[in-house]
């Protein structure tokens, strides 16, 4: 089994297939429907709910976590300042083009469908800074992880762990995704005519 900082990394494999999934669902889509000029639903282009409800689940977490004392409180502190203008930052323009990915996959291309093309666009342009901030955030995490296991603190430690799989979700999966949607409507919304 692959191991990332020592860990197993058991959803890679999935991940992957999922991906590859989705990018054959988009192009068997494509071939089948051209792009409308009307769309059904105006509210496609957000952080889909469960990406949100996991950002959500974090941040409380993390929150919970600055509470303590001695090095564990310090350090979730630390990991707390790395971590929410980076999450900002994903839920500005990294996430939102994920929300396309249903409708995309069932042929549903809308010229309101564009604005994903920028957001897509800003993620890869901000990818290298986004990956920058991930190592900062891991560095933090596996401070907070050595913290909570000098202090007994199990739940600090589970935290670290799941925000790194978290990290590697994000880089692994849903940034290669929303780039893909994005360089996806550049081709369906440029060059209709090309089904």
């Amino acid at each position: 089994m692959k191991t990332v900082h020592g860990r197993p990394l058991p959803a890679i494999s999935r991940a992957t297939i999922l991906l590859a999934l989705t990018f054959l669902a988009l192009s068997a889509a494509a071939q089948s429907q051209a792009p409308s000029t009307k769309s059904e639903n105006q509210n496609w282009l957000q952080v889909p709910s469960a990406v949100e409800a996991e950002h959500k689940e974090l941040r409380a977490e993390l929150s919970k976590l600055t509470q303590a004392g001695g090095k564990t409180g310090t350090a979730a502190r630390k990991l707390q300042k790395e971590l929410q203008p980076h999450f900002e930052k994903e839920e500005k323009y990294a996430l939102p083009p994920l929300g396309l990915l249903g409708p995309l996959s069932q042929g549903k291309v809308t010229q309101d469908m564009r604005p994903a093309i920028a957001l897509s666009d800003d993620l890869k342009a901000q990818l290298p800074e986004m990956l920058v901030e991930h190592r900062a955030i891991e560095a933090a995490a596996r401070d907070l992880e050595t913290a909570g296991r000098e202090e007994n603190q199990p739940e600090a430690t589970a935290f670290a762990e799941k925000l790194l799989v978290h990290a590697q979700t994000e880089e692994q999966v849903l940034y290669p995704s929303a780039i893909l949607v994005g360089e996806y409507l550049k081709l369906r919304l440029q060059n209709p005519t090309k089904d």
